[in-house]
């Protein structure tokens, strides 16, 4: 029978349902909604609406249609767990549908979600046991070869080479390659290392040009260091190092750090860190230090809202010491399967206690605040495409009154769960001062290596 034929007897529902199963969830969510209009106590097709929204990554959505519907029972329980899984958010997906897998441990759909939901936080290798589940029901299913990736990605060990160049109109240029890894050695401990070349130049007869002569300073760097996973919620790692300088001298760097996700809706971080000041020749020449502490923190205080924020105090070798806070906030705007658009804004303050001219910009009290646009665009499962832009004013002490500021960025990843992946990067950053404009560029790679062979028992297999 023709399509249309097909179609003229299936009822909207149906039709729905069929588009959004054949991957054309748009059309398919369009169908459902004008059938619901008509039949607003189909609550099967309502429930339908609720999951094509999640396939189409609006989560807070499919969320609020649940919501909508009022009661509950063990497929809405699942299909939230579901949602939530989806979001990252393990608690609540855990505490919605381990009663269900625990009732029936034998069921495709409620172990793909433990599995999904238990793969978040520190202790991934959790999700294990249901995905043994779910490739013993349906071994060749796209929905478990889907799973077995997503499983798989934070069990990953890798290798990577990345590179990276900036320049500025003050003629300072910064070019870092190298290599760097992180081993899975157990499943709670990792090693990391990584070993850099650090060239920075400006003009010899310029304000930037090392104290020590010519116009550049080569610097090597390396570091090894551990992460140990305490819990699935909290992490504590840290590396120590050395930076040798050509011309120069030796530094003993690192840093210290733990990660606590206190509740599915907010994490936190507190960091301690030594190492240069590596802005320009003329900064890295006179060997200067910071000692950093911070504290990095996420609330999330709805499923479409997310606050970030910075605090931070440097202490430097030179004498002076800084403050800073950096403060972001966005809204999930637009969720389809073509793009995920957020939009907020950012503020930013810092101040430090001299002004020593060591290299270095260091204002008295210099504020930026600006509107905030970020998009992601996935083409396929595996390649994706991030751009921010904020476009806003900025000012410091010497400043007359506010002038323009401008930071816009853009990253390609491809090979997002695959052994291979390769990352793109490029900024743009723009700041009017009373002296006219300064702005900087910087362009960058990684190309990296995953792999979990050595721990094939947590190692699912999936198509790479």
């Amino acid at each position: 029978m023709p399509v249309q034929a097909q179609d003229e007897i299936l009822s909207l529902a149906d039709q729905g349902r069929r588009a959004a199963w054949q991957g054309r969830i748009g059309d398919g969510l369009r169908l459902i909604e004008k059938h619901i209009a008509e039949h607003p106590d189909d609550r099967a097709a309502r429930i339908d609406r609720a999951r094509f929204l999640a396939w189409r990554s609006d989560y807070a959505g499919a969320i609020e249609a649940l919501d909508a519907l009022g009661g509950d029972d063990d497929e809405m329980r699942a299909l939230r767990a579901r949602i939530h899984a989806w979001l990252g958010r393990r608690d609540t997906a855990l505490a919605l549908n381990a009663p269900l897998f625990a009732a029936h441990p034998d069921d495709y759909d409620t172990a793909w979600t433990q599995a999904l939901a238990a793969r978040v936080g520190e202790w991934p290798h959790e999700a294990l046991a249901p995905l043994a589940t779910v490739t013993a029901i349906k071994p060749d299913a796209r929905d478990t070869r889907d799973l077995a990736k997503a499983v798989r990605l934070p069990m990953f060990s890798w290798v990577g080479l990345p590179w990276t160049h900036s320049e500025d109109s003050d003629d300072i240029e910064i070019d870092t390659y190298g290599l760097d890894g992180s081993l899975r050695l157990s499943q709670r401990w990792r090693l990391t290392a990584f070993a850099q070349r650090r060239e920075t130049s400006a003009p010899a007869s310029g304000p930037f040009a090392p104290v020590t002569g010519g116009d550049h300073v080569d610097e090597d760097r390396g570091g090894i260091g551990v992460r140990l996973a305490i819990s699935p919620d909290t992490s504590l790692g840290g590396w120590v190092g050395a930076s040798n300088m050509d011309p120069g001298d030796n530094e003993t760097i690192g840093r210290v750090d733990l990660q606590q996700r206190a509740t599915d809706s907010f994490h936190y971080g507190l960091r301690a860190e030594r190492d240069r000041v590596g802005f320009s020749p003329l900064s890295l020449s006179l060997g200067v230090m910071r000692n950093t502490f911070a504290t990095d923190l996420l609330w999330s205080p709805t499923l479409r809202d997310r606050i970030s924020a910075t605090l931070a105090y440097d202490d430097y070798s030179d004498g002076n010491e800084r403050g800073g806070a950096l403060l972001d906030y966005r809204h999930a705007t637009v969720r389809n399967e073509r793009i995920a658009l957020d939009l907020g804004g950012q503020v930013e303050w810092s101040g430090y206690s001299d002004q020593p001219g060591n290299g270095y910009y260091s204002p008295e009290r210099y504020w930026r605040v600006a509107p905030l646009a970020t998009s992601y665009f996935p083409f396929g499962q595996d390649t994706g495409l991030y751009l921010q832009a904020a476009l806003g004013v900025q000012r410091d002490e010497t400043f007359d009154n506010w002038k323009r500021a401008l930071d816009v960025g853009a990253e390609l990843t491809t090979g997002i769960y695959s052994r291979w992946q390769l990352a793109l990067r490029a900024g743009y950053s723009e700041r009017i001062n009373e002296f006219g404009q300064y702005d900087g560029t910087s362009v960058g790679l990684e190309l990296r290596y995953r792999f979990c062979d050595h721990r094939r028992e947590e190692c699912p297999a999936a198509a790479d």
